[in-house]
């Protein structure tokens, strides 16, 4: 089995080929480590009934707040707006050079630094294929300043670049689904399966440090070097 560190597209943006969307899917564990924090030493049973109470609030709360939004007139989720009005205070200071009689190939020059890791230059961009060289608007799918001043320039929407997947109405979908609350368990059925027990072997001892169980590999064997005091 290959190691997750040789397979780039699965652990870094850059090379996802468009397949992560990020208020989907970024960093969704954590999210799931975050709520899970102050109960994960508990049992099993206390386990899935916490998990099982916080989703059914959060789809609560959240549904309300997508309800709202949806009611309100508004289109595209808060997140992506924020980003879209961040990248247009920075495609003030572009310059455009087109390339193509059609409005699809140009080349954008920065004029001032935006103050990020890559320096001041030309950025070749296409519309047709919703595509620039900064690699910002593929990795996650919202327009980046240089895509948004070659729209200004063509006299295009730069909202229709946008995926369907940052409208508010799907991500409603999401959390329209309704969790029901559990019933006392004097009216739960009569349970006829197998009892399970706890191996007491397996319980963790509180004093010293805890065993590792991580499989060691060849970076973990250390030269034993000999002491020269």
């Amino acid at each position: 089995m290959k190691s997750r560190w040789k397979i780039p597209e699965q652990w870094t943006m850059a090379y996802s080929q468009g397949q992560r969307w990020g208020h989907m899917t970024t960093n969704i564990s954590k999210s799931i480590n975050a709520v899970l924090k102050g109960t994960h030493n508990l049992p099993i049973t206390a386990l899935v009934q916490s998990t099982y109470y916080r989703l059914g609030v959060l789809y609560a709360k959240r549904g309300q707040q997508h309800h709202a939004s949806l009611a309100s007139g508004r289109v595209y989720t808060d997140d992506c707006m924020n980003k879209i009005k961040c990248e247009v205070g920075k495609s003030n200071t572009h310059q455009v050079i087109q390339f193509d009689q059609n409005h699809y190939s140009f080349m954008v020059h920065e004029t001032v630094s935006p103050r990020e890791v890559q320096p001041i230059g030309y950025f070749e961009v296409n519309l047709q294929r919703k595509w620039c060289h900064c690699g910002k608007f593929r990795a996650i799918h919202v327009p980046c300043s240089h895509v948004i001043t070659a729209c200004f320039y063509a006299r295009q929407n730069y909202l229709v670049l946008l995926p369907d997947v940052y409208r508010i109405v799907n991500v409603f979908n999401i959390y329209k689904e309704e969790f029901l609350p559990i019933p006392n368990e004097r009216y739960w059925p009569t349970y006829e399966g197998g009892t399970l027990y706890h191996n007491s072997q397996m319980r963790r001892i509180k004093k010293g440090r805890p065993n590792s169980t991580r499989i060691r590999t060849q970076m973990d064997v250390k030269e034993k070097v000999p002491r020269k005091c």
